[in-house]
């Protein structure tokens, strides 16, 4: 597998040869991680079609063994962009990104209602051949820093949102709708679940705290019985799995629900917990 350096040099020298590219910004340079070998970089390019193509990058950088184009799947996400996704031979992951010098400055001065969680958050110039640019290093990310409080508005209606997408989650469960079920468990009710866990672990350690991507640090953030709880809302296919994922969220629902309740100072709402858990167990008696 090739080295960064190596990675870093052919990555240069191939913008230096391409007339078009006019300066190269590599992106998402942190964290570092174990069993990572992925590079991003943005090329600043003055003719932004030419990169449209999906053959612009098939053989400098090695031999690839697949291209997947963001932009083209995705185009609002990356508006003014040509987004070259690569995965190569020796295992390495090469994503170009092909922008023009004001989309750039935008992305970098965070004024995509798109950017997210996979568009990378630091930045470092390493090629600027007309000093296009200003000076460009960011190497703090941002992104996964969580810091909020809700209200008791904010809190009844996600509480109230939460047991709609559990009553439909049961629905689809009981019917043996499998893809359905799934996807409102993993989507729907997770996205509530981790915010709900997101706004106990920051009240909790009372100051900012990096939730990592996707919530990737729960399991280091969350004490250990709230943990336990969450790995058992991962189940199998088996629909008896599928009712003991449903306990797990709503039993640690609960919990997180009323710390988060106790340190804001507002009631918890047990009387909706309760009656949704009771129109729910009617469904599966009948």
């Amino acid at each position: 597998m090739r080295t960064e350096k190596e990675i870093l040099d052919i990555v240069l020298d191939t913008a230096r040869a391409d007339d078009a590219v006019r300066a190269v910004i590599r992106t998402d340079l942190l964290p570092v991680r174990k069993y990572l070998y992925s590079y991003q970089f943005c090329f600043i390019v003055d003719d932004i079609e030419k990169y449209d193509d999906d053959k612009t990058f098939e053989t400098c950088f090695g031999k690839r063994v697949l291209l997947y184009r963001g932009d083209k799947n995705y185009p609002e996400m990356f508006p003014g962009a040509k987004a070259h996704l690569m995965v190569f031979e020796d295992g390495i992951t090469l994503v170009i990104n092909t922008m023009d010098k004001d989309t750039f400055l935008s992305r970098f001065n965070r004024e995509n209602s798109y950017e997210n969680v996979w568009i990378g958050d630091t930045y470092q110039k390493i090629l600027d051949k007309d000093n296009i640019l200003p000076e460009i290093e960011r190497l703090e990310e941002t992104q996964t820093i969580f810091a909020d409080t809700p209200t008791k508005e904010i809190f009844d209606n996600t509480c109230n949102e939460f047991w709609w997408v559990m009553k439909t989650f049961a629905e689809y469960t009981l019917r043996k709708e499998l893809p359905s079920a799934m996807f409102y468990l993993n989507v729907a009710v997770r996205d509530l679940l981790n915010k709900m866990l997101r706004w106990h672990i920051y009240l909790e350690s009372g100051k900012p705290v990096d939730m990592g991507v996707l919530d990737s640090k729960f399991e280091e953030l969350l004490e250990d019985e709230l943990f336990a709880l969450y790995k058992k809302t991962y189940p199998s296919a088996d629909y008896d799995q599928i009712w003991s994922a449903f306990n797990a969220v709503a039993t640690l629902w609960n919990k997180a629900g009323n710390m988060v309740a106790d340190t804001c100072g507002f009631p918890y709402p047990e009387k909706t917990e309760i009656e949704m858990m009771e129109f729910i167990a009617k469904f599966k008696e009948n």
